[in-house]
């Protein structure tokens, strides 16, 4: 699901036989990937968005049928999940004293370790589409992630309930949140959601939690290690983004690192077929969520339209094909 399986660490020695073990850690293996809870929250407004790309990188999306999830840490800003990350430690470290007691103890003892946690996110990025968005695409995004007008925009529909059917599969598309504010408050939200999830405990169950706090911080960070990726400054507000976001990585979770190059350097990231955005396990083409695509508004408009029209009538792709009239040509 959204997170990592328990490690082997989170199963500590104890008076518990495994059997007692596994079945006490159930409710908060449960509770800490509840994806539920995050599409009521952050369900894109809009079933259309709309992903700004390279005309290289939408060769490579359209000929393997699969999307590049790029390490949060290695987008076009890290800065946004340095912000995002500073967010959910400061709402860590002031949760114990605001729910006090057994609750407040437990997050404080997390919180101890946060330090510790790794956070590996991995997000594709998009945007909602506004009015006639959806044909000519937005001036801002094109400038910053459309190759400056020479790229394309995706035209992507996940569906009438908004990629609520993704809570099946490991990811769902997440409305990004803007400033510390609001950032604040969907922690306190996840966070206080997880804890209502597994309370009241059962004396049975209290007992083995407080005797095993790692087991505890383990589920802790699944529930919270998405939190930063969403959560941006509130100067990027005018993006109305969306992001879907994974976390489990490796060949054993099915999702094999890769890497590519980008201001020489070499970036981590997954890759996963693009059926993911609507919910939908992998199968034939038809089932794709890319309904059109947009030829950005730069002097070569007439000669990447051609391009990208040959090129799908070569592999039988039939989209629309819209041509950006924003009054915007770069040097």
């Amino acid at each position: 699901m959204t997170g990592s399986e328990p490690s082997p660490d989170a199963i500590l020695p104890g008076h518990w036989n495994p059997e007692d073990q596994a079945r006490l850690q159930e409710p908060l293996f449960q509770a800490s990937h509840n994806l539920s809870r995050e599409v009521a929250r952050l369900r894109p407004r809009s079933t259309t968005l709309l992903h700004y790309c390279s005309l290289e990188a939408f060769y490579a999306i359209m000929d393997t049928g699969r999307i590049r999830l790029a390490s949060a840490k290695s987008t076009n800003d890290p800065s946004e999940f340095i912000f995002g990350q500073k967010v959910v430690d400061e709402v860590l470290q002031s949760l114990p004293d605001e729910l006090g007691g057994a609750r407040g103890g437990l997050i404080r003892g997390a919180d101890s370790n946060h330090a510790n946690r790794t956070f590996k996110a991995f997000v594709f990025c998009m945007s909602e589409a506004l009015e006639d968005e959806d044909k000519v695409g937005e001036l801002s995004q094109w400038r910053l992630y459309g190759a400056d007008g020479r790229g394309v925009a995706l035209v992507i529909d996940v569906g009438k309930d908004g990629g609520e059917q993704t809570t099946r599969l490991g990811s769902i598309p997440r409305r990004v949140v803007y400033g510390v504010e609001e950032g604040a408050a969907l922690v306190r939200e996840e966070v206080t959601g997880f804890l209502d999830a597994v309370y009241p405990f059962s004396e049975e169950c209290g007992r083995f939690v407080e005797g095993n706090p790692q087991m505890f911080h383990s589920f802790l960070r699944n529930t919270v290690f998405w939190l930063p990726s969403v959560i941006k400054h509130k100067a990027y507000r005018h993006e109305r983004e969306v992001r879907l976001v994974r976390g489990d990585i490796g060949d054993q979770a099915g999702n094999p690192l890769v890497f590519f190059e980008r201001g020489g350097i070499r970036r981590p990231a997954i890759e996963l077929p693009f059926s993911e955005l609507q919910g939908i396990e992998p199968n034939a083409r038809h089932h794709s969520p890319i309904k059109a695509v947009i030829i950005g508004p730069s002097g070569d408009q007439s000669a990447i339209a051609d391009s990208i029209q040959h090129f799908l009538d070569a592999r039988k792709w039939d989209l629309k094909i819209h041509r950006s009239d924003i009054p915007y040509r770069a040097v």
